[in-house]
């Protein structure tokens, strides 16, 4: 801990000897790294040329942070999507559009996603995780430039299931990419292997791994394990990656802070399942809460209901509310704008968004996306700018 405190303060000291080597007869420092913070990746990059010491200011962490802060406070929500097969993205375009108040699409920006074989697995401040879960690349597609993840194959070659998230950790300025684990090999007791999170630190460059325990654990089962986590990308909400686990018949909400590294246990709603037909359901961020959507089959057999279960304090089970809905054709639930309308791929027509209010629908005219996300957090970003370019 000592270490890192003293490392960061180096850092920081460094920082302000960068800041008054860009002294200007005309502006005041504080004033030059503030028009700096705000100009686009692109243009840093260029303006890199000025000067060893512009070079040395914009590659900084702490001026990456500080215009990642920036990006963020001026960040719309973005409507990112691939129309053709995950599988074969290597050489295909990502495409970004912003989702304008006015309920139009403005195209923004096309990527070609480097990767050959390549899934998305996870977003964080403009910053990609692709690949498998055992082959896993980071990417900056603004910048491009992208980072080959060391690969760790001392537990994923004997895992069943694979939940994994990619995060940011405000403590320290980092990144995290989480692989929880479950596993269907016996030790020598003839028990299952305990369940397991390898964790990646961007800054480190490395893998470490932690047992992932949990109270239900000895409750239920004692001295037992997680049977299985749902292998959906994780939620990153509050400073935690979330995924929906099981412990026999008991599920839960699986949590687990990238700050202090620990895991916890948040209870779904009471017999929310009790007497419906499950179709599917999926963890989500619903205008600024924690929030279970969940689809089941209509009584009459000829749609579906969705009922949207939030968290409204975070972490008490009695808090959970729940809104229901009526909805027909839907084929995957893709996420939630900040406004708390539902993004949705719907039989026949594509993307949609569905007002869960006023039930309004509108078809976005995006017919053939095989993969989609909405986001608020896909920024221009410095992070990766030493990085190898694609």
């Amino acid at each position: 801990m000592s270490q890192n405190i003293t490392e960061r303060q180096k850092s920081e000291s460094s920082w302000k000897k960068k800041k008054s080597m860009l002294t200007s007869d005309r502006l005041p420092d504080d004033i030059l790294i503030d028009i700096l913070s705000r100009l686009p990746p692109k243009s840093l990059i260029r303006f890199r040329c000025v000067s060893k010491s512009w070079s040395s200011t914009i590659t900084n962490p702490f001026f990456i942070t500080t215009h990642l802060n920036q990006a963020k406070s001026l960040s719309n929500g973005y409507l990112l999507y691939t129309r053709l097969p995950v599988e074969f993205l290597c050489g295909k375009e990502l495409c970004a559009v912003v989702y304008n108040r006015d309920r139009t699409l403005t195209q923004v920006s096309k990527y070609e996603i480097p990767f050959s074989g390549s899934r998305i697995l996870g977003i964080c401040n403009g910053l990609f995780c692709l690949g498998s879960h055992r082959v896993l690349n980071l990417w900056n597609p603004c910048i491009r430039k992208f980072k080959k993840v060391l690969d760790s194959t001392r537990f994923t070659r004997f895992c069943r299931h694979i939940a994994l998230g990619l995060a940011y950790c405000s403590q320290n300025n980092d990144y995290k990419i989480v692989r929880m684990l479950c596993f269907e090999e016996l030790n020598g007791e003839g028990k299952l292997i305990p369940a397991l999170a390898e964790v990646y630190t961007l800054s480190r460059d490395s893998w470490n791994w932690i047992r992932i325990s949990v109270d239900s654990l000895n409750r239920f089962e004692p001295n037992g394990s997680i049977d299985r986590i749902d292998e959906s990308p994780c939620v990153f909400f509050n400073g935690a990656l979330h995924s929906i686990a099981y412990i026999g018949n008991y599920k839960f909400i699986l949590s687990f802070d990238v700050n202090d590294e620990t895991f916890r246990e948040i209870m779904l709603p009471n017999d929310y399942l009790n007497g419906v037909h499950l179709r599917f359901e999926k963890l989500v961020v619903f205008k600024g809460s924690l929030s279970l959507i969940v689809f089941v089959q209509a009584e009459d057999e000829e749609g579906d209901v969705l009922h949207i279960w939030v968290m409204r304090e975070y972490g008490v089970v009695k808090s959970w509310t729940k809104k229901s809905v009526p909805m027909e054709k839907v084929g995957q639930f893709i996420g939630c704008t900040d406004n708390g309308e539902l993004l949705i791929k719907k039989i026949g027509t594509g993307l949609v968004l569905f007002d869960p209010e006023s039930r309004n629908e509108e078809n976005l005219g995006i017919k053939n996306a095989t993969w989609a996300a909405y986001t608020t957090n896909f920024l221009e970003s410095l992070v990766l700018f030493d990085g190898v370019n694609v």
